[in-house]
Parts: C-alpha cells; structure tokens; sequence
C-alpha cells in the first residue's frame, strides 16, 4: 500500500518521523535522494532518528551499528537487516510503500 506520509520532502541531511499502523518510520534526504525505512534498531529497541547518517547509511546511537540505507545491511553480519521502504517524492507530496 501507498500512503501519502509528508506535504514536502525533508532538507538535505535531515530525518523526519512517521508513523502508520502503529509502526514508526523515518525519511531521510541523502545526497538529493529519499530513503525510508523502520525508526528502530533490529537490534535494540531504540529510535535511529536519534542517531546520524553517514555516507549512505545510518548509524544507531546505542552500540554504533550502521545500516545501509538502500539494502538495510547492517555493518555486523550478527545484527538483522533494517526493513527498508520504496519513497517517492511527487509533486504533491512524499509517498511511502509500506508493507
């Protein structure tokens, strides 16, 4: 399913928050393109918006695992992948398929 998640897209280097289904999401703008995935660590229970984006991944605040922001790998083969979302920026708005 396709929701409508945000009016405009986030600024460059930016995170914005979104849930649906209570599920928490985030969008982020990296290098002029958008990527959405889940905001919690398949790790541990903690908000990834709380973290940074470096280079094209994502790093968590808690223990410092990074995930790819395209495949959701995380830098430790032990740790799960990061669900991770098809974004489309429209001209009305940013758009999430959401599973």
């Amino acid at each position: 399913m396709v929701i409508k998640v945000f009016d405009t897209a986030p600024k460059e280097g930016t995170m914005k928050e979104f849930s649906y289904e209570n599920k928490e999401y985030f969008v982020v703008k990296n290098n002029g393109k958008l990527f959405c995935a889940d905001n919690k660590c398949p790790h541990e229970d903690i908000k990834l918006t709380l973290g940074c984006i470096k280079g094209n991944s994502i790093k968590c605040s808690l223990h410092g695992y990074s995930f790819d922001l395209v495949t959701g790998s995380c830098s430790d083969e032990d740790v799960d992948r990061l669900n991770t979302y098809l974004v489309e920026e429209r001209n009305d708005g940013v758009y999430v398929e959401v599973l």
